[in-house]
């Protein structure tokens, strides 16, 4: 069965992360996972780095110490793990009627994370996560590891979720959007949706594939060229235009190859308060 894996922490987008993962398993069909890795380094993790600096009986007693404190440590980081999650589920069972079903993992949440999700999944991510709001990050880390290794699409979101009438997709003449412009044709996700097509560059004519294709489909099509820096031109069409989600390819080797992996992404999640689609 096709999956929504919402990744579930204690960051500000937990519930915007929980809603958005509910709308996309409503629209589609998917079964909805709620998956929440317990991401934390033991009190006993550094010993080896003073062990050599402290005598061999005190090593032994901290050994103890800190081996008893890493139980108590645990034991609360999994409760909180249920009760978020149990917290979590009530309010997609109240406001979508779906029952979740649910998984945790220990360990590295990057490597949990790709050790679990299988290529057709949909995963939701909080673009900020706890760790980044505790240190007043704009973007976590995790989030761009996710966007850069998985194999799946991704959907990030910001701290609030508004179901989306329209996307923006951005185009350029490659085998990846190409592809993309097929996946969008048949996308569940994005049926019913009006797609504001825009290219940015200056080679008219570019979009002429994808028109034809998208509209072939029964997509309502707005095309648009705009010139430009691609952060920003991109943002301030979203802005102007009220798209509620911009979908993005990933893999590409042109500026919106740069857009996307480089530094302007850092622009694209501090000022665009949509949720952004990326497709594989």
């Amino acid at each position: 069965m096709t999956r929504v894996i919402a990744c579930i922490d204690a960051s500000p987008c937990v519930n915007a992360t929980a809603e958005a993962a509910a709308w996309v398993a409503q629209k589609t069909g998917r079964e909805l996972i709620l998956l929440q890795v317990l991401d934390y380094r033991p009190a006993s993790y550094h010993l080896g780095e003073i062990s050599g600096v402290i005598g061999f009986e005190s090593n032994a007693m901290l050994l103890k110490e800190l081996a008893e404190l890493d139980e108590k440590q645990y034991e609360l980081a999994q409760k909180y793990s249920d009760d978020l999650l149990k917290y979590i589920s009530k309010l997609v069972r109240n406001r979508f009627s779906i029952e979740p079903k649910i998984i945790q993992r220990r360990g590295d949440f990057l490597e949990q994370c790709f050790d679990e999700l299988q290529q057709q999944d949909i995963v939701v991510v909080g673009k900020i996560g706890e760790n980044a709001a505790e240190n007043d990050k704009p973007v976590g880390s995790n989030v761009e590891g996710l966007i850069r290794g998985a194999k799946s699409t991704v959907l990030t979101v910001g701290e609030k979720f508004v179901p989306p009438a329209s996307y923006l997709f951005a185009y350029e003449y490659s085998p990846v959007c190409q592809n993309m412009v097929k996946r969008i044709e048949h996308s569940d996700l994005l049926r019913g949706l009006t797609c504001h097509l825009v290219y940015v560059g200056d080679q008219n004519g570019i979009l002429d594939y994808a028109i034809g294709h998208l509209q072939a489909a029964g997509i309502d099509v707005k095309p648009e060229y705009i010139y430009g820096d691609v952060a920003e031109t991109l943002l301030q069409y979203q802005d102007q235009h009220h798209t509620g989600l911009m979908v993005m390819g990933a893999f590409s080797h042109s500026k919106l190859h740069q857009f996307f992996l480089g530094s302007t992404t850092l622009t694209i999640f501090k000022e665009s308060e949509v949720p952004m689609l990326v497709l594989r």
